[in-house]
């Protein structure tokens, strides 16, 4: 079943995930990277340690993303943790909203033993590709969320061993420079604000005392 998902999910979302897996597959790691706005990317991973019969505990699932993923840049190749260091590792009992799989109103109420790991980093370059080594035993759903579009319908692809996602296209990281020529300018501009509003107002005030003086 896995390998024809393999054949089949060939681009971010090609097909419908419900029409191949059901809504909630404990054995899956889910993934979700997310493209911020000033440059950085964040991946989530979470596994259901009561469904995932490969991981049962933090301990485990922190072996586990050790070699998770690699990236792939065109050039070089690395493990993701080479590029991001250690994870954060946090707990949860309530499945992702925003996930690709269609939970049923019955799934998101109820409580799960869930662990997730963490990374946040700069890609340098910022086109990569995210790899699952050849040896691999996890099967990953891998959804994308960019913040520069909210409220648009999830990327996603269905891994296993050996597979690739699409391209990922990281946005532009603002430079000191010109984070700095942001912050001023848009400090300028509040500043002409203010001080236009206020103009108007005493302007409007000193009309209105005018047409109250007697002639």
């Amino acid at each position: 079943m896995i390998r024809a998902l393999r054949q089949l999910i060939l681009t971010w979302g090609a097909l419908v995930l419900p029409l191949f897996v059901c809504a909630h597959n404990g054995e899956v790691l889910l993934s979700r990277l997310t493209l911020h706005t000033d440059g950085t990317c964040s991946l989530k991973v979470t596994a259901d340690l009561e469904g995932n019969y490969n991981i049962r505990e933090r301990a485990e699932l922190a072996k586990a993303v050790e070699g998770l993923f690699t990236v792939s840049t065109g050039k070089d190749s690395f493990a993701l943790t080479q590029a991001t260091g250690a994870p954060e590792f946090s707990s949860a009992t309530k499945l992702e909203t925003d996930s690709p799989f269609q939970h049923t109103a019955e799934e998101l109420a109820k409580s799960y033993q869930l662990e997730s790991a963490e990374w946040r980093w700069t890609p340098d370059p910022r086109n990569f590709i995210l790899r699952l080594p050849d040896e691999s035993p996890h099967t990953v759903l891998l959804w994308l969320v960019d913040e520069t579009k909210p409220g648009a319908k999830a990327r996603w692809v269905m891994m296993v061993a050996g597979d690739e996602s699409p391209l990922i296209q990281a946005h532009e990281a603002l430079s000191g420079p010109l984070r700095t020529r942001m912050l001023l300018l848009c400090g300028g501009t509040m500043i002409c604000l203010v001080t236009l509003f206020t103009g108007l107002g005493l302007y409007i005030r000193k009309r209105r005392q005018l047409r109250r003086t007697p002639a």
